[in-house]
């Protein structure tokens, strides 16, 4: 990378540049003068200095260089650790400080570093190339160590394309704060649509699905029709919703488990399937109905009856013959409601038969 000015680390005392930092570098068989301008950060031998050649310098990371002072007497060496360096105005010497640090190790906290300052764009093969002599082949190898760690997450490897955790996980924090706000915002809307989340956080889609996915698998977050969701939030219901809601429990109180499917209370009240599961989870929350396996529903009040039936009958122990005969229900629905009860820790399944559990 052909730049003007470059942060590097000098194995010699700082007090030998002289006053006005004049030196020149004895760079890849070249000597060019130069200005060393001292950082204020502790080094156990030597110091960190911004570095700026008289003229432009083909300089990557690693790269050594011999200093000499203006006479032409040896002062040391130096290695060069940040090629094209922020000015001093624009990083932090905090922040400077502990990149600098990082990029005096190897090649996997050089990697993490540039990740770093890359933040939420992510780091490309490019970059790691015009930044050190790494060819893409051992960028690749050591981005795959990385991701093995749990340090970064590489979104392709044609060309590489990576980005670090932590950029990741500060994204899906910031995405799930954009989502509740959103929803206070737009009480009335099932969720934000992707191109908008999208729009907010300008990066690229690809980052921005990876942490959407994340947050659905860790069950915070809901993907709909194209529209994220915090899990846990349920849009006011309009009055026609509300009668429809009303009108689905009517149905389940009066019915007898296995006689209301998902597919035909959809077709009933003529609901899309992401209406349909909004109106179920509202009855759900609401304590009204509890979802068995196999797509069933069932009345909490019916279940309730069911619970007081097995646990009068005075027994310890319940076959399906005769949670059958309890019931009135088919084998077809006797079995799939038994297993809900040993959810429930009602019963518990012991072979042929099962324990009824008080």
């Amino acid at each position: 990378m052909t730049m003007n000015a470059f942060d590097a680390a000098l194995d010699f005392p700082a007090k030998e540049i002289g006053g006005a930092g004049g030196v020149s570098l004895v760079f890849q068989g070249q000597r060019i003068p130069a200005v060393l301008a001292p950082y204020k950060i502790p080094r156990k031998a030597g110091f960190y200095a911004l570095v700026t050649p008289e003229r432009a310098v083909e300089a990557l990371w690693k790269d050594a260089f011999e200093v000499q002072a203006a006479d032409g007497k040896p002062l040391g060496g130096g290695v060069v650790l940040f090629p094209s360096a922020p000015s001093p105005e624009d990083v932090k010497l905090a922040r400077r400080k502990d990149f600098l640090e990082r990029f005096s190790l190897g090649e996997r906290d050089m990697v993490l570093a540039l990740a770093e300052i890359r933040g939420i764009a992510g780091l490309r093969a490019e970059d790691i190339t015009r930044f050190s002599r790494l060819n893409t082949a051992r960028a690749e190898a050591v981005s795959r160590g990385l991701e093995e760690e749990g340090q970064v997450r590489i979104l392709s490897f044609a060309p590489l394309w990576l980005v670090l955790q932590g950029s990741l996980d500060f994204l899906r924090r910031r995405v799930a704060a954009y989502l509740s706000q959103y929803h206070k915002k737009h009480p009335g809307q099932r969720g934000a649509p992707a191109d908008r989340i999208e729009k907010r956080f300008g990066v690229a889609p690809a980052v921005l699905q990876l942490a959407v996915r994340t947050l659905v698998k860790e069950g915070r977050v809901s993907l709909d029709g194209g529209l994220a969701a915090i899990v846990d939030f349920r849009p006011p219901l309009s009055a026609a919703d509300e009668k429809t809601v009303a009108e689905m429990e009517t149905m389940f109180l009066k019915g007898e488990f296995g006689q209301a499917t998902l597919d035909e209370v959809r077709k009933k009240f003529h609901l899309t399937p992401a209406k349909l599961r909004s109106l179920l989870a509202v009855l759900a929350e609401r304590k009204k109905i509890v979802e068995g396996r196999d797509g069933f529903i069932l009345h909490s009040r019916w279940l309730d009856d069911v619970v007081t039936k097995i646990r009068s009958t005075g027994r310890k122990e319940l076959t399906v013959a005769d949670f059958k005969a309890l019931t009135g229900l088919t084998r077809k629905y006797a079995i799939p409601l038994l297993e809900l009860l040993d959810e429930m820790g009602v019963t518990r399944r012991k072979g042929a038969v099962r324990d009824i559990l008080k």
